[in-house]
């Protein structure tokens, strides 16, 4: 399903920029944006959420201590392997670690409910085998005997090694008075470095004055650091046998950690899902049949009603039931036709991306397209009109006819010609009513469509206009903002069963709010004549 105009006419990514996972994992999944058509499984999703915002509603330390250790799981490079370096075994173990303290800290509700487990407890004691069952990892010498060994020897190797190099550089300080003990080189006149023993000393040119003086140190110190090389090969040998025998238990076990990714997956998604219904106080979806109609109760566009809230803006909630799958919606510019729009698709890409809705009821259909046609959002196709675009985006549209299809349609051809454009909208909602798999809302400001079984008509409050006059100072001069926000002040935002009758003149009050001159109202309004109300 290809939602991405959708998304864009919506603004989803204003609420989706809050959603936030917290592993590597989670955010991948966030990334893309999966769309589910699967009812049952939807259904399992929302039943998780609540069982989780109970949780975290009820045990705030243990929900933050979980989400600590979803912060500490980081990204598994593969499980596709043979061996494993150390820095990957880490990553395991890390993964290990803290994917047991959450199984530890949740409850057994929701374990049930996600069938989730901690089974690697042998594997885990194996990768602790130097002590430590914190998310860390040490090669440890308890893995081989022989490591443990030939460490030793590294050990002592670098003990004698540090004794030598100490005795020569304590005899250049005694014989010399050159101090070695902080430092690698020392810089020195070329004329008084002439008495200084090779044996001792090395020198090299450092510039045409100066010479760089180095300690020599004794043959048996660079006899016995070859020795130590060896151990050191020896050592990375042995570590190799045991990284191959640790990597072999780990892909012993790669399906089960594949399991816990999935898991760490699902914990953390319906965390921050969880979080986010909490914070709006949203209620999950009602999942109906096909065939049935969309209803909202209280249903906040959130990136409206965020917006109003900053601005100290009144926002009204969209009350709506609809008692046909196709829709007409009519009203005023500036009326709130879009933001209706916006509320039902908004709505209905977090049902089918497994959120909860911020509403005190949403009952709609699953659909496996959803489609947005209207103002082309994205780039402009070169040689293509608004009104092509359009109807390039409705002729896609019609090819998922075949499958349950939500189609939002706004404001369509109001670049064209109006007599053309509302005979393809009367054919649109002709067509659209008589197949059984469309479920279409049409915003247009075209009055006096054909009416057709199946089809129903709504129509926005739009401005209160009396109100507005009786507010309204005639004196006062009001700026351009001040205006804007009376007319926001008295637009009702709700909507109401029309016959198709009634007709809106809304366009001329809000122009007059607005500012257009005494002498053009006067005159639009004798045009109209008695249409005018």
């Amino acid at each position: 399903m290809n939602i991405k105009e959708t998304m864009q006419f919506v603004e989803f990514n204003t609420f989706y920029s809050e959603y936030a996972p917290l592993t590597p994992y989670g955010l991948l999944d966030k990334n893309n944006c999966h769309v589910f058509t699967d009812q049952e499984m939807l259904f399992s999703v929302y039943d998780s959420i609540g069982k989780i915002a109970s949780f975290i509603n009820e045990n705030s330390f243990q929900s933050d201590k979980i989400e600590h250790h979803l912060k500490r799981i980081s990204q598994l490079n593969t499980l596709e392997r043979k061996i494993f370096d150390s820095s990957e075994v880490f990553l395991v173990k890390k993964l290990l670690v803290n994917f047991k303290s959450i199984v530890k800290l949740l409850n057994d509700e929701i374990k049930e409910d996600l069938q989730i487990n901690f089974l690697s407890e042998e594997l885990l004691n194996f990768l602790s085998l130097d002590g430590m069952n914190k998310e860390t990892f040490y090669l440890s010498a308890q893995y081989n005997p022989n490591l443990a060994e030939i460490r030793k020897k590294i050990g002592e190797t670098d003990k004698v090694l540090a004794e030598i190099k100490k005795e020569r550089l304590h005899e250049i300080l005694t014989q010399l008075g050159l101090d070695f003990r902080f430092r690698d080189f020392i810089i020195a006149s070329e004329n008084i470095t002439n008495n200084f023993s090779p044996e001792l000393i090395y020198k090299e040119v450092y510039d045409k004055t100066s010479l760089m003086l180095k300690p020599m140190l004794p043959k048996e110190y660079f006899e016995l650091h070859k020795k130590r090389e060896a151990l050191l090969l020896d050592e990375h040998k042995l570590e190799q046998v045991v990284l191959s025998a640790i990597a072999e238990k780990i892909i012993a076990e790669k399906e089960v950690i594949k399991n816990y990714i999935d898991k760490i997956v699902l914990l953390d998604t319906l965390f921050a899902k969880s979080r986010m219904a909490i914070k709006y106080k949203m209620t999950a979806p009602v999942l109906i049949d096909k065939n049935a109609t969309i209803e909202i109760v209280n249903g906040q566009y959130l990136p409206l009603a965020n917006k109003c809230s900053k601005t100290e803006t009144i926002y009204t909630p969209l009350n709506a039931e609809f008692d046909n799958k196709t829709c007409v919606i009519t009203g005023s510019n500036m009326g709130g036709k879009t933001v209706l729009l916006k509320t039902i698709g908004f709505m209905q890409l977090l049902t089918q991306m497994g959120f909860w809705v911020p509403a005190e009821k949403f009952k709609t259909s699953v659909f496996e397209n959803i489609h947005y046609i209207g103002e082309d959002l994205s780039e402009k196709v070169e040689g293509l009109s608004s009104f092509g675009f359009e109807i390039h985006n409705l002729t896609k549209a019609i090819n998922d006819f075949g499958t349950n299809t939500l189609l939002l349609i706004d404001e369509f051809a109001k670049t064209t010609n109006s007599t053309e454009a509302k005979a393809i909208i009367a054919a649109m909602l002709k067509s659209f009513s008589q197949k059984e798999t469309v479920c279409s809302f049409l915003s247009t400001h075209f009055m006096e469509l054909p009416e057709f079984e199946k089809v129903s008509f709504y129509k926005m409050k739009g401005l209160d206009y009396s109100a507005y006059k009786k507010y309204y100072n005639k004196e006062k001069q009001y700026s351009l903002r001040e205006r804007i926000k009376l007319i926001n002040t008295f637009m009702r935002y709700e909507i109401v069963k029309t016959d198709n009758k009634d007709k809106t003149y809304d366009a001329i009050k809000i122009a007059d709010i607005l500012g257009l001159n005494d002498e053009i109202i006067k005159y639009t309004k004798a045009y109209l004549s008695e249409n005018y109300d």
